[in-house]
């Protein structure tokens, strides 16, 4: 009787175990999905947080031409490669030169010093290669023809003054517009990064919503796989405990024949 209890037990445990390896089975390639699913979720907001950054810096990128351009200070306005007497020289300031030359140079009293026919020839002069002075044998100035252009043409000290007035004019209200550029785009840069942080917190307070319930269900399904476990390995050691005794029972229960 005792026996066939314990045979009874056996087969119960047997089937215990059996049960509770299949639940573990499923709960750990469950656990692997959600595993899975919550590793695709945070690489999808990865991506989106790093193309945040790509458009906030394009952006800034973006402004600093725009406003370089506006300000007439862009690419197209600027040749670096003109090894000329212009070279390097913004479009800004050859037009703050071409406003000079259309118009000369006057007194206070409104009397002309350099005429704009006079004034044009020096930016044609300046633009070709610019100006050096004109020495005569002994090396010193030659007087009323202190300067000369690489076509031999001359001008007065007077007429140099004049047009390097104009030049360094041109080129303060040129130092103004970067100033005033550097300075929009520092604001703008700011304004952007408020912006993005602005930004990147929606995206986590997404992100966390989004992950918040696959967590959940992770940490339920680890702790029901512990359980699981410690069950598996107690009714296995039972099971062990019970395969001796049967075993021993088996023994105990053969015939011997009088030979025992």
């Amino acid at each position: 009787m005792a026996f066939l209890m314990l045979l009874h037990e056996k087969m119960r445990l047997q089937r215990k175990v059996n049960k509770l390896t299949l639940r573990e089975l499923k709960l750990s390639s469950r656990k692997e999905r959600i595993t899975k699913h919550i590793s695709r979720v945070q690489k999808m907001y990865s991506s989106k947080m790093s193309m945040l950054e790509k458009q906030a810096q394009m952006a800034q990128s973006q402004f600093s031409v725009w406003a370089q351009q506006a300000a007439g200070l862009g690419t197209q306005n600027l040749n670096p490669w003109n090894f000329g007497g212009a070279g390097g020289t913004s479009m800004f300031i050859m037009q703050n030169l071409a406003a000079w030359a259309a118009q000369g140079t006057k007194d206070q009293n409104d009397n002309t010093i350099v005429s704009s026919d006079r004034a044009a020839a020096m930016l044609q002069a300046y633009q070709q290669g610019g100006f050096q002075q004109n020495v005569d044998e002994n090396n010193k100035p030659i007087k009323g023809a202190e300067w000369k252009d690489i076509n031999g043409g001359t001008y007065s000290a007077q007429e140099y003054q004049a047009f390097q007035g104009a030049y360094n004019t041109a080129q303060q209200a040129q130092g103004m517009r970067q100033m005033q550029v550097q300075q929009m785009t520092a604001q703008y840069q700011s304004n952007t990064s408020i912006w993005l942080e602005a930004a990147k917190a929606q995206l986590e307070a997404e992100q966390d919503a989004a992950l918040a319930p696959l967590e959940e269900e992770e940490t339920d399904m680890d702790l029901e796989k512990e359980s699981c476990e410690a069950q598996l390995a107690d009714a296995k050691a039972r099971l062990e405990s019970i395969k001796q005794a049967c075993s021993e029972g088996i023994k105990d229960s053969a015939p011997t024949f009088g030979l025992g």
